[in-house]
């Protein structure tokens, strides 16, 4: 069994092929979404780029929710179901699924790290909880079933009001929701997110990019507003960590999943972002029951798509 797999995120599409009952995919490929007016115009791409090998099924894992088998891109114009990526692939089964949904199933599959609390065993019952960091924001529990069945309950949380406990972070607020009507917690916890914030705190335009105000942070010699902005961010991030942790009760661990949250999590314990989580009056103490990973394969939803797909046929 050959199948086809893609992770379709708000700036980059993923795909690759998965044999027999391999979970990590090989022939892997990225494509900037900017190039191509649709997602079957990135897998015809591929796939003649490949020869056209037959494929048994295929599993996409979009950035956006997906209802009645259609899957809609929150940050882009695309839209897919079963039918047409059938069509698109040449596959008998064709399955759309949430990009959350698609690293809760990899979860057992991929390497992580633990940044804060105590290490989890890998294979868990406890619930879980993916949370994904880059061009958006989202989270998805993961609650471990019978057997090796697993549910992601999909979501849409990235755009909850965004956290204010302060008058610094009250006027972040007040400033997003002037140019979005709405402040959101993915206007502030997301790679635009992360120059909003920067925009802010420093009033400058001194970085064009998450890459270069990262790369500035690194540097021997850091300007105070540059980190006034990571410690902002990093609080925001902790305090919303801490709500979805008492929302969802995930024992079995938080997962950090997305380019965005790999480059910011050195800055995680400078950032007082453990204290922003346990920040929660009388439940400081039990917030320490919950543990905070970082997903390190940028591929991982490619590995839950194929596991996905081995639960289905």
């Amino acid at each position: 069994m050959t199948i086809l797999v893609a992770d379709i995120g708000g700036t980059n599409t993923r795909v690759a092929l998965v044999k027999e009952d391999a979970t990590a995919p090989h022939s892997v490929a990225r494509f900037r979404n900017a190039e191509f007016p649709s997602l079957e115009a990135v897998l015809d791409r591929y796939l003649t780029d490949l020869g056209r090998p037959l494929c048994t099924a295929a599993c996409v894992a979009v950035a956006g929710p997906v209802r009645n088998g259609v899957g809609r891109m929150t940050n882009l114009a695309w839209e897919m179901d079963s039918e047409r990526l059938c069509a698109a692939t040449g596959a008998a089964h064709g399955y759309v699924i949430n990009d959350l949904e698609a690293q809760g199933h990899a979860l057992e599959n991929v390497a992580t790290r633990c940044l804060m609390g105590k290490p989890m065993p890998q294979e868990t019952d406890e619930t879980r909880l993916v949370v994904g960091l880059g061009t958006g924001f989202n989270a998805a529990p993961v609650h471990a079933g019978e057997g090796a069945q697993y549910t992601v309950v999909p979501s849409e949380c990235g755009h909850i009001s965004l956290p204010v406990w302060d008058e610094t972070s009250m006027a972040l607020a007040m400033e997003l929701a002037a140019v979005h009507e709405f402040a959101s917690v993915e206007e502030a916890l997301s790679g635009r997110g992360l120059m909003a914030v920067h925009a802010h705190v420093a009033g400058d335009a001194a970085w064009a990019t998450t890459v270069e105000l990262i790369a500035a942070l690194q540097e021997p010699e850091v300007r105070d507003v540059d980190r006034d902005t990571m410690r902002l961010f990093c609080q925001l991030l902790g305090r919303v960590l801490g709500d979805l942790a008492l929302v969802h009760l995930p024992f079995g661990g938080i997962y950090l999943i997305g380019g965005l949250a790999r480059a910011v999590s050195p800055f995680f314990v400078e950032g007082t972002l453990p204290e922003a989580f346990a920040d929660k009056g009388r439940f400081r103490e039990f917030m320490a029951d919950f543990s905070l990973y970082l997903v390190e394969d940028d591929y991982a939803a490619l590995t839950g798509c194929a596991r996905y797909v081995g639960r289905q046929i």
